[in-house]
């Protein structure tokens, strides 16, 4: 990248879709640090009017390293620490500090699936949960060859917790409907943190007591309003 761009400034394209700057190359630097640039964010030099993914500007490859590009790894089967800033848009991990995310995030590995993948099936094994770092997924249930739609989640949600308390078979589908990139915990290391640092396991166990009981009120009243149509006729 020419010397001029450094003073002509940059933009960053968030996760929340939103352009942030222009920010000349030292807060950008300092951003990259703070972990709100990841290495997968997209880069606008202001110079050129050209896109780039963060790790591949020259000037920040000594905070992400050798800049190679996350989607060359296997899907689905890549296995790489998250970065723990990264972790900061998981609701269910909103309220840990920035320490207690550094510790979770060495319980888990990144996962990278393409457009329209299966995460997981119904009837399988249940045996860990995914956070959603980017991309979208769709849980369905198949009924006579028809989909019926349980839920979409995209950056920042969390499904598949509920093997986490009892290990039973999926009860959903999970789909991506875009390249997607998860971080998947499994149960055993979330029962391991638990024991070693049950602060941290205690703020994640309420906040997905938070998210199911938010799930069955919604699955209740959707029942309820069945019920009381179908009483109606």
């Amino acid at each position: 990248m020419p010397p001029e761009a450094e003073s002509a400034g940059f933009k960053v394209l968030a996760m929340d879709d939103v352009c942030y700057g222009p920010v000349d190359i030292a807060a950008l630097v300092q951003w990259a640090k703070d972990e709100r640039v990841v290495a997968d964010s997209w880069i606008l030099c202001l110079t050129d009017q050209r896109w780039l993914p963060a790790a591949h500007l020259p000037q920040l490859r000594e905070v992400f390293g050798n800049g190679a590009d996350p989607a060359e790894e296997t899907p689905g089967d890549a296995k790489s620490m998250v970065r723990p800033g990264s972790l900061r848009r998981m609701r269910v991990l909103s309220d840990l500090t920035d320490e207690q995310l550094t510790r979770f995030a060495e319980i888990g590995e990144v996962v990278r699936f393409p457009a329209f993948t299966p995460v997981m099936k119904v009837g399988a094994t249940g045996d860990s949960m995914f956070l959603v770092l980017d991309g979208q997924v769709r849980l369905r249930i198949m009924v006579k060859d028809h989909e019926i739609l349980i839920a979409i989640h995209d950056i920042g949600g969390v499904f598949g917790q509920i093997s986490l308390f009892d290990g039973g078979p999926r009860i959903t589908d999970a789909i991506t409907d875009a390249p997607t990139v998860l971080f998947r915990v499994t149960a055993a290391n979330f029962r391991r943190l638990c024991q070693k640092r049950p602060d941290i396991g205690s703020v994640v166990l309420h906040a997905l007591g938070r998210t199911l009981a938010m799930s069955i009120r919604s699955d209740d009243k959707h029942l309820a309003e069945m019920v009381a149509m179908h009483a109606n006729t």
